[in-house]
């Protein structure tokens, strides 16, 4: 995956150049419940930052054709010569207006590494 700055770096949103991450991922699904998960490696050539490790685990369950939630654990190693490899736990999930249009959520709290809370809300359109 290519991660392509979108944000301007000189406000601190994003790093402002093209870096790459290269995952392996696997998947199970059967009946209601999904689980995927992998290992990777991000490749981030940018002046402050390190090339890291990362991987992680889910569970989901489907608890109606609307409603998915689930449980996933991530680990990092330290991206930037200043930070630590984190283990991170959240709980999330999506909610689906209709085919299209889906309410995707989660939130987490730092295990181990750089103690921090961290949540996420975002609007996803899909065709």
């Amino acid at each position: 995956m290519l991660m392509v700055p979108s944000g301007d770096a000189d406000r601190g949103l994003g790093n402002g150049q093209v870096w790459t991450t290269l995952p392996i991922w696997a998947q199970k699904s059967w009946g209601k419940w999904t689980t995927y998960g992998g290992i990777g490696y991000a490749i981030n050539p940018i002046a402050g930052h390190c090339n890291h490790f990362f991987g992680g685990w889910l569970l989901q369950r489907e608890l109606h054709k609307k409603l998915t939630l689930g449980g996933e654990i991530f680990c990092q190693g330290a991206d930037s010569p200043d930070s630590q490899s984190a283990a991170v736990f959240d709980l999330g999930g999506f909610y689906n207006f209709n085919e299209n249009l889906h309410l995707l959520f989660s939130g987490g709290y730092a295990l181990a590494g750089e103690r921090h809370t961290l949540g996420y809300l975002g609007l996803q359109y899909t065709w």
